[in-house]
């Protein structure tokens, strides 16, 4: 009797982990931030209403800066041959992408938060993401750690910050109104489906996973703390 050789061929990549891998993107979350925090109390950034003049610019500058040139500069350093792939699996290959995407987000956070129309609460925001890049540069060395999650960390810790501060406040959304509380709570399973997709796709482990919100989530809160 014939034994069956085991069968090599790989599983099909899990399309709905692809789509979530790019809509949640870490370098989206300082917009994403931006958004929510616009969407919920627009009075902070001088306006009554999200899609005024002046919130716009300041969206486009987000998704310009933390965005458009971070991916711009990525796939320079792959067109040079300084990293083998624009995914960068590799961990050490992260440690230029890191350290420039760092920069010019602390460049992007001071001078935001030099400025007398920046709020606050949105500088501190910005503060978490520089010190879970910063966290996360030093983990690198280490190990690989998910920058999906890290990025989803901070997200949910941005939220429920927002819920906290906020509360009683919500967003409308043409006649139907969600509150920051319940918000924050849709964040956080999102996040969790995130993670989900990441391992999905084999990108990480569980720890790597785990650590990436570990960091996320608690450099809002260390942020905060400098900033209150």
């Amino acid at each position: 009797m014939t034994a069956t050789a085991p069968s090599t061929s790989k599983m099909p990549t899990p399309f709905w982990a692809l789509l979530l891998s790019g809509v949640f993107h870490p370098l989206l979350v300082p917009t994403y931030m931006f958004l929510l925090l616009m969407l919920i109390n627009p009075y902070l950034f001088g306006s009554n209403e999200f899609g005024n003049q002046q919130s716009m610019q300041l969206l486009i500058m987000m998704v310009l800066y933390t965005a458009v040139i971070p991916v711009i500069s990525v796939i320079i350093m792959r067109m040079l041959n300084m990293v083998s792939s624009v995914m960068m699996e590799d961990k050490m290959e992260r440690i230029g992408p890191l350290l420039m995407v760092m920069i010019i987000y602390f460049w992007i956070y001071y001078n935001l938060s030099q400025d007398p129309s920046t709020p606050t609460i949105f500088s501190a925001f910005l503060l978490g993401v520089v010190i879970a890049l910063a966290v996360a540069f030093v983990i690198n060395v280490m190990d690989k750690i998910s920058l999906h999650a890290l990025g989803m960390g901070g997200l949910a810790g941005m939220t429920m910050i927002s819920a906290w501060v906020f509360r009683g406040e919500g967003i409308d959304f043409g006649g139907f109104s969600l509150s920051v509380g319940v918000l924050a709570l849709v964040v956080v399973l999102l996040a969790g489906l995130i993670g989900t997709a990441r391992l999905a796709l084999g990108a990480h482990d569980h720890f790597q996973v785990y650590a990436g919100y570990a960091v996320g989530f608690l450099s809002q809160f260390l942020a905060l703390a400098f900033y209150f």
